[in-house]
C-alpha cells in the first residue's frame, strides 16, 4: 500500500447519511445511531449545504441544555461546507482534513453527493498521511 497513489474516489464511503436542513436534532440523533455513524450531511432542495456531527449535537445542544426537539440541523450544521471531489488525491485530502481540523469531508462532483471522505476512511488506506492529525510531541 505504501506509495500507492489513490485519490478520495478510491477511499471514500460511498453511502452518506443525509436530512434536510429543517430536520429535528432529535431525529438527526436517532438516524446517526441507528446507522451507526458520527455525522449526518445536511440539504436544502437537495443540495448539500452543511454537516451535523455528534460532536455538534453534544456541544451545541445537550451542553447548552437546549431542547433537542425544538432544534433544527441548520441552526447547528457546520456550513458553509468544506467538500471535495473524488478525483483529488488522497495526499491533497488529508491535507485539506487537517488544515480545516475537521474529520469528515462530504465528497461532491457536479453539486451532487457521491459518498464522504473520513479520516478513518484514510487511515486505513494510507496511515502515514494521517501523522498530520497528530504531530510529534
Amino acid at each position: 500500500m505504501e506509495g500507492e497513489i489513490l485519490e478520495v474516489g478510491d477511499v471514500m464511503t460511498p453511502k452518506v447519511l443525509t436530512a434536510d436542513e429543517d430536520t429535528p436534532v432529535t431525529k438527526l440523533s436517532k438516524d446517526m445511531e441507528i446507522a451507526e455513524v458520527g455525522s449526518i450531511v445536511i440539504t436544502k432542495s437537495g443540495k448539500p449545504v452543511g454537516i451535523v456531527t455528534d460532536r455538534d449535537i453534544a456541544l451545541k445542544v445537550i451542553m447548552r441544555d437546549r431542547k433537542a426537539s425544538e432544534i433544527k440541523a441548520k441552526e447547528i450544521m457546520s456550513s458553509p461546507l468544506v467538500s471535495i471531489e473524488p478525483g483529488v488525491l488522497l495526499e491533497r485530502a488529508c491535507a485539506v482534513l487537517a488544515e480545516k481540523g475537521i474529520r469528515r469531508m462530504p465528497v461532491v462532483e457536479d453539486g451532487e453527493l457521491r459518498g464522504i471522505l473520513s479520516v478513518r476512511n484514510v487511515l486505513t488506506r494510507n496511515p502515514t498521511c494521517v501523522r498530520r492529525f497528530y504531530p510529534p510531541e
